[in-house]
C-alpha cells in the first residue's frame, strides 16, 4: 500500500509539473501575444502620429507663407511718413512707395506738385507667428539698410523700428 501511495503521489507530482509547465507556457504565450498586439497598436498609432505631424508641419508652412504674402500685400501701398517726437529729422511730406520688391522714398518740395525720389531700396517681408520683419537692402542712405521690426501694420497705419548697434530708428506712417 505504501508503494502504491508513493507511485500515486509521484504520478501526481509529475502531473503537477506537467500542468505547471503547460500553464506557464500558456501564460507565456498569452503574454507574448499581448506584447505583440501592444507593439502592433503602438507602431500603427506611431504611423498615424508621424503622418499627423507631417500634415501639421505642411499646414503651418503654408500658413506662414500665406501670412507673409498677406503682410506684403498690406505693405504694397503708399505710406506718408509722419513727424513724431522721437525723430525730428523727418520732413513734413515724405512718402514711401512700396512697389513690387522696391521701395521708393520720395518727397514733394514745398510749393511743388511733382515728387522727387530721395532714395530707393530693395525690400523683403518675413512674417512669423509673432513677429514681422521688413528688410531693406541697397539703399543709398545706409541708415535704412537692415532689418526693421514691423510693430503695427493695418489699413491706416504702419510703425517700424530698426535696432542697430544699440541705436534705434523709429518711423510712423499713415496710408496716403
Amino acid at each position: 500500500m505504501l508503494v502504491l501511495d508513493l507511485v500515486l503521489s509521484l504520478h501526481l507530482v509529475l502531473d503537477l509539473d506537467l500542468i505547471c509547465s503547460l500553464l506557464t507556457s500558456d501564460i507565456l504565450f498569452h503574454e507574448i501575444n499581448n506584447f505583440c498586439m501592444f507593439a502592433y497598436k503602438t507602431m500603427t498609432s506611431m504611423k498615424y502620429f508621424n503622418s499627423f505631424v507631417v500634415i501639421v508641419l505642411i499646414i503651418a508652412a503654408a500658413a506662414f507663407s500665406s501670412c507673409t504674402k498677406m503682410k506684403k500685400d498690406k505693405l504694397d501701398e503708399d505710406w506718408r511718413l509722419i513727424r513724431v517726437d522721437q525723430d525730428s529729422t523727418i520732413s513734413w511730406y515724405e512718402i514711401w512707395q512700396f512697389e513690387g520688391e522696391t521701395v521708393y522714398m520720395v518727397t514733394r518740395p514745398t510749393g511743388g506738385t511733382t515728387l522727387d525720389t530721395l532714395y530707393s531700396a530693395e525690400y523683403t517681408v518675413k512674417a512669423g507667428a509673432s513677429k514681422t520683419t521688413l528688410t531693406l537692402q541697397q539703399c543709398d542712405n545706409t541708415i535704412y539698410n537692415g532689418d526693421w521690426e514691423v510693430l503695427t501694420l493695418n489699413k491706416e497705419m504702419m510703425v517700424i523700428l530698426n535696432r542697430t548697434d544699440g541705436e534705434f530708428i523709429y518711423r510712423e506712417f499713415v496710408k496716403e
